[in-house]
């Protein structure tokens, strides 16, 4: 029985003085990975990380995460360059990456080295740094003019220069003019600081890539996210080198073009996560895997097992495929992917189109509704395997393949409420975009142009029974909520506003002599009958929120031939 793989893991803590941390970053012995941002802190945060050492108060440990994984690095810190280049790193037994405190590390590192750097946006900014014994003050190079028209020039210490001072250095200060005990003490502290100032280095080790990704989020001071695929583009970096014929690759550069591709066709697909994207890409490698154990999947192991090449040699052909999977999808009225119930939906499908020539895209399309409405909780790497093999590959090799039995609730369709976050709403939303829903004042109107927004930000989703018009009424059933989905249809936002609160026996007569006005309520599978009562009473709101729920059901067992869906009311 194989071991947790917990047990392998290993932490421990060492103490390091300034100079010993600063000797180890100048040699490359800890490196800053790409996915954490450049040195960004202005001058005043530098200074005051020196004065709270020279005070003795803490600032916080430094981690550092050791692997033999190699990432792609910054090889310039606050504008540095440092001495190991690619080639030399990447021979390295193993790396040690720094996860947090590569600001105070960093603001460390270029104070003692000196000289000019990169500061916030000042490419030319002067790091030395300079103490006033006079004051207890640090200050930078920029400064130093300015204090020598009122402080004798011996007293402002450069701080590069203590860890070397001879044996000689307090005698010879001592006999300048002005020197006083307040100096003396001042010195004394800055000289300890060097030689009894301890930071705190903590070591992980044995944690794979994608528990990485959660340490580093949840011990990150600035709150930064870190996705799996910001360590798979800095794993699989690679520069170009012409002598020996090998092509630089850098994965956000083709992420970046798939994008632009996709702001180009108009859709909402440009927002689809990097990550999606490349677990679409393992699928496709993974379908071409025959032989022995597969080494490709969506899992954050698996995704460690992608090299630079494997990009390389398959991105053009995959690439095709993530935009055909995509076009599958608009064709739904999935315009985006803020109206996938899950975002797993379409790893199959990717996997199928990409090895099937000529795919069977009616099965598909019921393949796709069927688990959008599906009970079952497709979230798991499991879920994608299992359809991407039992499913989709007797139905590439043209054998006939069972789409599972679907049961449909009415009663779950109306007391599901409007979350832009939950699969059924997202499902059911989809489902009535794909019914080609025609605007309430004008039949020729795109209803859906600008709609296929991130649901939260969707003006365009209207109550037929407005919410106002509704909290004024008492006696509403129980089971019939305001925010209910079968309450919920697109409209233009300019329609929208006209209606307002109205009472919709109201405000559909506005529209009725609207042409082709049947056809419009049928785009919204809205019943006729609830429109044109002689009044409105607490139970015919219910009883609308099921007659459209039985509607929907009608429409989508029209779009499932194959499936046998059962309504279990």
């Amino acid at each position: 029985m194989m071991a947790p793989s917990n047990l392998n893991r290993d932490i421990g803590t060492e103490d390091l003085k300034i100079e010993e941390l600063v000797k180890l970053l100048r040699e490359d012995k800890y490196l800053v990975p790409t996915f954490q941002r450049e040195f960004v802190w202005e001058p005043e945060n530098i200074l005051k990380l020196w004065d709270s050492i020279f005070r003795f108060y803490p600032v916080g440990s430094i981690l550092y995460w050791e692997t033999d994984t190699f990432l792609q690095t910054h090889r310039k810190l606050g504008g540095f360059v440092f001495p190991h280049d690619e080639d030399t790193v990447r021979k390295f037994k193993d790396w040690k990456y720094i996860l947090d405190g590569q600001q105070r590390a960093t603001s460390l590192l270029v104070c003692m080295m000196g000289g000019k750097g990169r500061v916030a946006d000042n490419n030319s900014f002067d790091y030395t740094l300079y103490f006033d014994a006079t004051t207890a003050k640090f200050f930078f190079a920029g400064e130093l003019d300015r204090r020598k028209k009122n402080v004798r020039e011996e007293f402002l210490i450069r701080v590069r220069d203590v860890p070397n001072w001879s044996f000689t250095f307090y005698k010879d200060i001592a006999a300048i003019d002005g020197f006083s005990a307040t100096i003396e003490h001042n010195l004394q502290q800055i000289s300890r600081m060097f030689t009894d100032y301890k930071l705190s280095i903590i070591r992980i080790k044995g944690v794979e890539v994608g528990e990485v990704c959660e340490i580093f989020e949840r011990i990150n001071q600035e709150g930064k996210k870190l996705d799996p695929i910001d360590i798979i583009v800095a794993r699989t970096y690679r520069r170009e080198d012409p002598a020996k014929g090998q092509p630089g690759f850098y994965l956000r550069d083709d992420l970046k073009a798939l994008k632009e591709v996709l702001v180009s066709k108009g859709n909402q697909f440009q927002y689809l996560d990097d990550l999606t994207i490349v677990q679409m890409f393992a699928l496709c490698l993974r379908k071409t895997h025959t032989t022995g154990r597969n080494p490709f999947g969506i899992t954050p192991a698996a995704l460690d097992n992608l090299t630079a090449d494997h990009f390389q040699q398959h991105w053009p052909e995959c690439k095709k495929t993530v935009l055909e999977t995509i076009k599958f999808l608009c064709d739904l009225k999935i315009q985006g992917p803020a109206m996938l119930p899950f975002t797993y939906l379409a790893l199959p499908l990717c996997q199928y189109f990409h090895c099937n020539s000529k795919p069977n895209r009616d099965v598909a399309r019921q393949w796709f509704w069927r688990n959008a409405f599906g009970l079952d909780d497709f979230r798991s790497s499991t879920d994608v395997y299992s359809y991407c093999e039992s499913f989709f590959g007797p139905l590439e090799q043209a054998k006939d393949v069972t789409i599972p039995r679907l049961e449909i609730s009415r009663a779950r369709l109306v007391g599901a409420k409007y979350n832009h976050r939950n699969s059924l709403s997202r499902a059911v939303l989809a489902f009535l975009a794909n019914q080609g829903p025609i605007d309430f004042s004008d039949p020729s109107a795109d209803v859906l142009d600008n709609v296929y927004l991130l649901l939260s930000q969707a003006p365009n989703l209207h109550h037929i029974y407005p919410q106002k018009f509704l909290a004024q009424v008492s006696g509403l059933p129980a089971d019939a909520s305001i925010d209910s989905l079968m309450n919920i249809c697109f409209l233009r936002a300019r329609t929208n506003i006209q209606i307002s609160d109205q009472n919709p026996l109201v405000y559909f007569k506005s529209f009725q002599s609207v042409k082709n006005f049947e056809n419009i309520l049928e785009s919204h599978l809205i019943p006729r009958d609830y429109i044109e009562k002689p009044g409105f009473t607490p139970a015919d709101y219910r009883e609308f929120l099921f007659a459209r729920a039985q509607w929907f059901v009608e429409k989508l067992q029209y779009w499932l031939p194959n499936v046998e869906v059962s309504l279990v009311d």
